[in-house]
């Protein structure tokens, strides 16, 4: 089974960047830390060794000409749950994963970590 993404959960884009997600919905939690549903993903920036943002673990290398400009997360286009949703909004999964765009064009975002153990779906 697949586990659902929580507050908390680490994505990473294909430049190695990582970032842990700020945000869920409070309607669903686990350990106290919401649901994070589709479209809570989108327009993530995962920030550069100049530039860090609130949850970076590691910055997005992403360059052009020595300019860092990190990758910048489009909507999942894979890993939203089929049973469960929360509002009518679909949970994401850890096999969420999408596009980002970059200072060199596209790249790809993953999950790298749930954020939690305790909560799967289908």
């Amino acid at each position: 089974m697949a586990m659902v993404l929580v507050k908390g959960a680490i994505i990473q884009c294909s430049h190695g960047g990582q970032l842990q997600l700020t945000s869920g919905d409070s309607r669903l939690t686990v350990n106290d830390n919401g649901a994070v549903t589709f479209g809570m993903e989108a327009g993530l920036t995962f920030g550069s060794p100049s530039a860090p943002v609130p949850g970076m673990v590691s910055p997005c290398t992403s360059q052009v000409q020595g300019v860092f400009g990190p990758c910048v997360t489009s909507p999942a286009t894979a890993g939203q749950a089929t049973k469960l949703s929360v509002g009518n909004v679909p949970a994401l999964l850890d096999s969420a994963q999408g596009t980002t765009v970059c200072a060199t064009g596209a790249g790809t975002w993953s999950v790298s970590s749930a954020g939690q153990t305790k909560l799967d779906s289908a």
